[in-house]
Parts: C-alpha cells; sequence; structure tokens
C-alpha cells in the first residue's frame, strides 16, 4: 500500500492506525497475560501520520480505540487492573504517535519517550483525479455491448 493513497471529498480517509489495531491488541494481550514490556514497542505494523490532520486526528482516533478496549475489557469480566494496563499502553501509543507527528514537522524535536516497533510513514493526502461514477449511471459515453 502507498502512503501517497488518494482520496476525494465523497470519500472517508483511511484512518492513520489501519493495519495497526490488530497487532496492537496482540500486543496489549500478551501484557495482560504478565509482558512487562511495552506494547506500543513490540507492535509490528505501519503507523500512518497525516501532518494535515495533526495531532488531534490523532488523539481521536486513539480516543476511539480506548474506548473500545475498555469497554471489551469490561464486558469480558476485566477490573481496574485490567482497565490501567489497556489505558497505560493507549496513552504511550498515543504519547509517541504524536511526538513522531512533531518530528516529522522539526527535525530537531527529540523523539518519542516510548519507541514504536513498526514503521511510520508520512501519509500524504491529495485530491484523486480520478472521476467515480457510480455503476448503473450514465457518464455520457456509449456502452458497448
Amino acid at each position: 500500500m502507498s502512503a501517497h493513497e488518494a482520496t476525494d471529498g465523497n470519500q472517508t480517509p483511511l484512518s492513520q492506525l489501519d493495519g495497526l489495531v490488530e497487532p496492537f491488541v496482540r500486543e496489549l494481550g500478551l501484557t495482560l497475560e504478565g509482558d512487562d514490556t511495552s506494547p506500543w514497542s513490540r507492535t509490528k505494523a505501519v503507523l500512518r501520520l497525516s501532518p494535515e490532520r495533526g495531532a488531534r486526528a490523532l488523539h481521536e482516533e486513539f480516543s476511539a480505540l480506548r474506548r473500545c478496549l475498555v469497554d471489551a475489557a469490561e464486558v469480558l469480566g476485566g477490573g481496574d487492573w485490567e482497565k490501567e494496563r489497556i489505558n497505560r499502553a493507549v496513552d504511550e501509543a498515543v504519547d509517541s504517535a504524536v511526538a513522531l507527528l512533531q518530528r516529522l514537522r522539526d527535525s530537531r524535536v527529540e523523539g518519542p519517550r516510548v519507541p514504536f516497533g513498526g514503521l511510520v510513514v508520512e501519509y500524504f493526502e491529495r485530491a484523486s483525479r480520478v472521476r467515480h461514477v457510480p455503476p448503473g449511471s450514465r457518464d455520457g459515453r456509449t456502452a458497448m455491448h
């Protein structure tokens, strides 16, 4: 997958965390089983950082992930210990991702306190030049049958 994926006004932009959530949750599960190292540092995935969307978008995506994880822990009978581990792991992840985003903007900025274990790419968003025509609609071209 290219870091230069195009979106247009009618498409929802790709989440910066797509492809990253499942490996992160897997590593978080190991933490809940007793592994003391950072699940964020163990996560092997691609983190897309979008300077255009900025830190606010990262906070929103990680906030949605946090809500899902804490809700799942509650449904599965997790207690305060599990919720604290989940919150700590997500805090590390969001702090690291924001620090990496800031470093993209200014290489003099210090890197994250907790390193990310995967690949970080700068995600460029640009308007699509391809005209999307809904199936079944006429676009002015003659159909060949």
